[in-house]
């Protein structure tokens, strides 16, 4: 079986790339920098069919996106382009193939009520939440799962850090830092939101799925666990509000996401979060 990352160059395929092929998996790498498998520009429909054609994948997992929030805002034109005509390519060149299947990376920012929010609770607050929405409705239209998350650990990529990664920077120098308690997630480390990817290539649910950890934090709580964790000191951290930073798009309050659909779906009980962080120190460990 055939399986291609489309945006393998990011924080997630990094993990997701070896893992599956850990599997077993013919795994091919799309994305720009070097020591992918293919390059190609996913807004155009025809080099993507001709990309597609020549790659011929049973499965495409999809994680090209425009994330930066604030970029989004700013330029939703480019924020389409990334978030949903990508996808419109990806379904138009495997529609007619034999046995497609798409996996599609969304996002956790289309909620911003009292949480955990099931599936059908969408709340668009943001130029991102809306065009990673869009994209959900192009994938929607093949076979598909279509995985809304959020996600912390360990980058494998040089430069690249994750929340996680900045926070315990910050924690270990010292650095005065501000954390956020009016923002709450439930997300799951990289390792195992890649193992639940890979739970979703074996079965193919097709669907809108939540997924993410059990038990949401604030951020600010997800930082002094961090640290009680490590044993690091918290004598620089400062709990403060979203609302007091000068962003330049609004930022969902409460993202938490109900994931029993999920967890019944795929036949899975998901971690806790503070089970998550703990997993995190411990493979801090096994790799030092």
């Amino acid at each position: 079986m055939v399986t291609l990352i489309t945006g393998a160059s990011g924080l997630l395929g990094a993990t997701l790339a070896p893992y599956l092929k850990g599997l077993g998996y013919t795994v091919l790498m799309h994305g720009k920098s070097a020591g992918n498998d293919v390059s190609c520009d996913l807004t155009d429909k025809s080099a993507t069919r001709a990309m597609l054609e020549e790659t011929r994948p049973n499965i495409v997992v999809n994680l090209v996106a425009l994330t930066n929030v604030d970029k989004c805002e700013e330029s939703p034109h480019d924020a389409y382009l990334l978030n949903v005509r990508t996808v419109e390519n990806l379904v138009a060149g495997m529609r007619g193939r034999v046995d497609p299947y798409l996996i599609q990376i969304s996002t956790d920012q289309v909620y911003d009520s009292i949480g955990p929010s099931p599936e059908d609770e969408i709340r668009l607050t943001n130029t991102y939440a809306l065009t990673k929405y869009a994209g959900e409705l192009a994938a929607a239209r093949m076979p598909s799962t279509i995985l809304r998350t959020n996600f912390f650990g360990h980058s494998a990529l040089p430069g690249r850090k994750s929340f996680s990664d900045w926070l315990l920077e910050s924690l270990r120098n010292g650095d005065p830092i501000s954390v956020f308690t009016d923002v709450v997630v439930n997300p799951l480390a990289l390792e195992t939101l890649s193992a639940m990817i890979g739970r979703v290539i074996e079965r193919r649910v097709e669907g809108v799925f939540n997924l993410g950890s059990r038990g949401a934090m604030s951020k600010a709580d997800f930082a002094f666990e961090l640290a009680r964790i490590y044993g690091l000191s918290i004598q620089n951290v400062r709990r403060g509000s979203v609302g007091d930073m000068n962003l330049r798009a609004y930022r969902p309050r409460d993202m938490s996401m109900d994931c029993s659909r999920f967890e019944a779906a795929f036949d899975v009980e998901l971690p806790t979060l503070q089970n998550e962080i703990c997993e995190l120190k411990r493979n801090t460990h096994a790799v030092t």
